[in-house]
C-alpha cells in the first residue's frame, strides 16, 4: 500500500468535458454552495476563460476545454464555492459598460452606484458652464469607478480622487490608464479630507460611496462580502453613519457655492441623512434618491450659497 493523500475528485468534470457539461456541472456545484446566481456567473467564468462573451459561449458549446483550461477552472470553482467573490477571482468586473481591473483591496462596483453617475452627469451637463473646467471630488474612491467614468463621460472634468489605502489607489490608477483618463484624475493618499486645505471651495461637484455599513451588522452580511471585501471600505460605525457625518461638517468648505454633492447611502439611513443634511445650513435642496429596486440610495444636495440659505 502505498503512502500520499488521496487527491479530491474533480468538482467539475473529469477531461474532455464539452463547454455544456462543464456549465450544467459548475452551476450545480455553486447552487449546493448556496450561490443564488450560480447559472450566471457560471456562464461569466466560462467566457473569461475561452475569452468570449455569453453568446460565443453557446455557439462553443459542444467544445472541450484543453487539460490546462480544465485544472484552472477546478480551482477557481473550488474557491468560489468557498464563497470567494467571482469578480476577484476574475481580477476584472462590469461598471457602467466597461471593465474595470478589481482585488481584494477594493470593493466590487455594484449596479446601484451607477445611479450616482447618473446624477452627476445631469448636474454637471445641466448645471455647470459650457467651457471651462469641472472640478470633481471623489471621496473614498476604492478601484476608481466613480472617478474614471466621470472623466471619460466630461471631456472637460478635472477629477480628485482620494482614498486611504494605497493598494486602493494603485487599482484606481491602472483603471484609469486601461480607460485612458489618466491626465485627468489625480489620486491623493489620505484620510478623507485631511489632504485639503478649507481655505477657498475648490470643487463643483463631489461624490462618495463611503463606508455605511453598521459595525454591528457586518457579521450578518453575505460570506462573500463579509470575509472577502475590505473592512475599511464597509465599516461605518454606529448606525453606519460615521463617514457621513463626517462629510457633513467637512465638506462645506470645500463646495463651491450651488455645488452639489452626491452620497451613496445604505436603504435605512434615509431619515437620519434627511435630518441630518437638512438641519445644516450649509446644505439645501436635501433629497434622497431611489435606486432600481426603489430602495433610498443617494443623498444629494446643494451647498447654500450663503449659511442662511433655504
Amino acid at each position: 500500500m502505498t503512502g500520499g493523500t488521496t487527491p479530491s475528485p474533480p468538482l467539475v468534470a473529469a477531461p474532455g468535458a464539452t463547454i455544456r457539461e462543464l456549465r450544467g456541472a459548475i452551476s450545480s456545484c455553486w447552487r449546493r454552495a448556496g450561490i443564488e446566481e450560480a447559472v450566471r456567473e457560471a456562464d461569466l467564468l466560462l467566457a473569461w476563460l475561452l475569452g468570449c462573451d455569453r453568446a460565443g459561449l453557446i455557439l462553443a458549446g459542444e467544445r472541450q476545454v484543453a487539460p490546462a483550461q480544465l485544472a484552472l477552472l477546478e480551482q477557481l470553482v473550488r474557491r468560489r464555492a468557498g464563497r470567494e467573490p467571482l469578480a476577484y477571482l476574475l481580477g476584472e468586473w462590469e461598471f457602467w459598460s466597461l471593465s474595470f481591473r478589481v482585488g481584494p483591496a477594493v470593493l466590487i462596483p455594484r449596479p446601484e452606484t451607477e445611479l450616482l453617475v447618473e446624477e452627476a452627469l445631469k448636474f454637471a451637463r445641466e448645471s455647470l458652464p459650457l467651457s471651462g473646467t469641472i472640478n470633481i471630488l471623489d471621496l473614498g474612491t476604492g478601484s476608481g469607478v466613480l472617478a474614471v467614468v466621470l472623466a471619460r463621460e466630461l471631456p472637460r472634468a478635472e477629477v480628485v480622487a482620494v482614498d486611504r489605502s494605497p493598494a486602493a489607489l494603485a487599482i484606481a490608477r491602472c483603471n484609469a490608464r486601461r480607460h485612458g483618463v489618466e491626465n485627468q484624475v489625480s489620486w491623493l493618499a489620505a484620510d478623507w479630507l485631511s489632504a485639503f486645505s478649507p481655505q477657498a471651495p475648490q470643487f463643483d461637484l463631489v461624490v462618495s460611496n463611503p463606508p455605511y455599513v453598521e459595525a454591528a451588522a457586518l457579521a450578518s452580511l453575505a460570506p462573500e462580502v463579509r470575509d472577502f471585501e475590505p473592512r475599511q471600505a464597509l465599516d461605518g460605525g454606529e448606525a453606519g453613519l460615521r463617514e457621513i457625518i463626517t462629510l457633513a461638517r467637512e465638506i462645506p468648505p470645500h463646495l463651491r457655492p450651488g455645488g452639489r454633492l452626491l452620497v451613496e447611502i445604505g436603504w435605512d439611513q434615509e431619515a437620519a441623512v434627511r435630518e441630518l443634511f437638512g438641519a445644516s445650513p450649509a446644505f439645501h435642496r436635501v433629497e434622497v434618491l431611489p435606486d432600481l429596486a426603489g430602495l433610498p440610495r443617494i443623498l444629494s444636495c446643494r451647498r447654500s450659497h450663503g449659511q442662511d440659505s433655504d
